[in-house]
């Protein structure tokens, strides 16, 4: 059994619901994405299913069998809306293997020119961006579905 992060309240079925303020990008029957608050290249989003399911170990074939079509979606948007030249996708498991949010979510980021390859993310060297500009960004790459 691995060990997720404990929470007092989900921060995503918070954004889902509708509960906090997020920039969604998408929301379908099964799967939802949204900017990252901490926008570490520009683009950055969680892809994450609509209901809560914490990590990979408990996601079922039907929502297993829509996230990578719907990265691949939004892979897309992201390279046509920004002009991205490489994209980043990971998905952390577990306490011990980075996950910081215990609601399964795939990271989708976008890599340009003047991105450094090997540079690992962590979230807290970044600020996070004003929603305002978030939800701008979100309503830039969707043009681009």
């Amino acid at each position: 059994m691995i060990e997720t992060p404990s929470h007092d309240t989900c921060p995503f079925c918070e954004y889902l619901s509708g509960a906090a303020r997020c920039a969604f990008v998408t929301r379908g029957p099964l799967l939802s994405s949204f900017l990252n608050r901490a926008q570490f290249e520009r683009g950055a989003l969680l892809l994450v299913p609509n209901r809560h399911v914490e990590s990979l170990l408990e996601l079922d074939d039907t929502l297993m069998g829509a996230i990578y079509p719907e990265a691949r979606r939004l892979a897309h948007a992201l390279i046509r809306a920004l002009g991205a030249v490489g994209l980043n996708m990971f998905q952390n498991n577990g306490v011990r293997a980075g996950q910081t949010v215990s609601h399964f979510h795939v990271h989708l980021v976008p890599r340009y020119a003047s991105s450094v390859p090997w540079r690992r993310f962590h979230e807290s060297e970044f600020p996070h961006t004003p929603i305002d500009e978030l939800e701008a960004l979100a309503a830039e790459i969707r043009g681009a579905l």
